[in-house]
């Protein structure tokens, strides 16, 4: 009896195609399983002289190099298992679907093994594979890197071949190879930590504070600096009687000192060394100039995250940042640093009032230095100002000058009534809030415009 040759070809080509799908669930687990591998685990292994640990440090040390070998052999897989079934398996199929006098039988049959291809290839050679790869990463990554080394031993020159040619596109589109691996890697760890909070790994403080660390390095000082208005400085030429109390009493450590005018900084006051030098010869006889320390000067537009480095470096612990017209625009604190990562320190010295306190159901006592976006979250409001980021710099725009102590000015907004209630070195520090009623006002507006 004559074997029957197609049968056989076909019988062939399904052997074949398992193969390639085994190929590929290999690889597409080794990556997993060495992408996911606990690195400390790896490294301790390799320091009691495991070779395979050794191995693996080498190939984790070079991930782009190790990922690109892995995606080669996965292309090259997927490619062959793709033309393998169009010729030897398609071909039949629509020979078949021919016979059965089904119209475009060539085009439905390759339509047909592409849809099982794919879904046997998904399953088995990606989404099982991955899985069992990440429940497993440590035994798995230790069983394979020796095959995956010697392929990437033998598929280095296509690798490096293709690395050049990805660079010169990359170049062309004017964008680097660095960049890009950076925004990769980070969008994939923020990824992670969502999963990882959703399945209980995280809780919200510990996802929010490694959150907070990735937008640590992006954030410029001028945007956490406490600024200019709201700093405490003394002026070298006042008498140390007339600023005393104020300094014993601050809950700041270290006090910018300037000469005639603030943009003129020329030293820091740690107010320990005041209280040293004062029980040395009196407080009132402190030479204030011979304690300064050099201030520690840098620009505004400084990323927080060299501005840290910094300041470890130097052993500084504030930041007098300078605007760009050579101006002093406020100061940064390494406790200011800390708190972008950890959240508000509470410090027992802090006693900082509400920047809205609610007096009654219409009226509010705010904080000159409230913003207008918080203003508008917090009581449901639509102020709009494109060029003040606080609602005491939308009203001494809206004045026109700023107003001295004692001046109790009433600004209306649409059916909003601000009146002032302090102002402190030139600055709004209070305002009162009144919200009326929107129907009321109109109708007030309507009679107004009838007279």
């Amino acid at each position: 009896m004559d074997s029957d040759p197609v049968g056989n070809n076909i019988l062939m080509q399904l052997v074949l195609l398992l193969c390639l799908t085994a190929v590929n669930a290999f690889f597409a687990a080794a990556e997993m399983a060495i992408v996911s591998v606990n690195k400390n685990k790896i490294n301790m292994m390799a320091d009691d002289n495991n070779k395979k640990a050794k191995m693996l440090q080498r190939l984790l040390k070079e991930p782009t190099k190790f990922l690109s070998t892995i995606q080669v052999a996965i292309t090259l897989s997927s490619f062959f298992a793709s033309a393998s079934a169009a010729t030897g398996i398609s071909k039949p199929l629509g020979a078949l679907f021919l016979k059965l006098h089904i119209p475009y039988a060539s085009q439905i049959s390759l339509i047909v093994v592409t849809i099982i291809l794919s879904y046997f290839t998904l399953v088995f050679g990606e989404l099982v594979p991955k899985r069992v790869a990440l429940q497993k990463s440590e035994g798995i990554s230790l069983a394979i890197v020796k095959p995956v080394h010697v392929f990437s031993k033998i598929a280095s020159p296509f690798v490096k071949f293709l690395s050049i040619s990805t660079s010169i596109v990359l170049k062309l589109l004017g964008m680097h190879n660095e960049d890009l691996e950076e925004r990769v890697s980070e969008e994939e760890i923020r990824s992670l930590i969502e999963t990882g909070q959703e399945n209980g790994v995280f809780n919200e403080y510990e996802k929010s504070m490694i959150e907070s660390i990735f937008e640590f390095d992006d954030k410029l000082a001028r945007e956490i600096m406490t600024s200019r208005t709201n700093v405490y400085a003394i002026d070298i030429n006042e008498p140390v009687a007339d600023y005393i109390d104020e300094l014993l009493e601050t809950r700041h450590s270290r006090i910018p000192v300037y000469d005639d005018e603030i943009d003129n900084i020329i030293g820091i006051l740690y107010v320990k060394d005041f209280i040293v030098e004062a029980r040395k010869v009196g407080f009132e006889k402190v030479n204030i100039k011979s304690i300064l320390h050099k201030p520690y000067f840098v620009p505004e537009s400084k990323n927080i995250d060299e501005l840290f480095k910094e300041l470890q470096e130097s052993k500084q612990y504030i930041a007098v940042l300078i605007d760009e017209y050579g101006g002093f625009a406020g100061i940064v604190t390494v406790e200011d640093l800390v708190e972008e990562v950890m959240g508000s320190i509470d410090d027992t010295g802090d006693e900082e009032e509400p920047y809205i306190e609610k007096l009654d159901s219409k009226s509010f006592l705010l904080n000159g230095l409230v913003t207008i976006a918080d203003l508008n979250d917090e009581l449901d409001l639509d102020i709009v100002s494109e060029n003040h980021d606080t609602i005491s710099g939308l009203l001494i725009d809206m004045i026109g000058i700023i107003p001295d102590e004692g001046d109790n000015r009433v600004v209306n907004i649409d059916n909003l009534t601000f009146k002032i209630e302090e102002i402190k070195d030139k600055r709004i520090e209070r305002i009162q809030l009144t919200i009326e009623d929107k129907k009321k006002t109109e109708s007030e507006d309507d009679e107004e415009s009838e007279d």
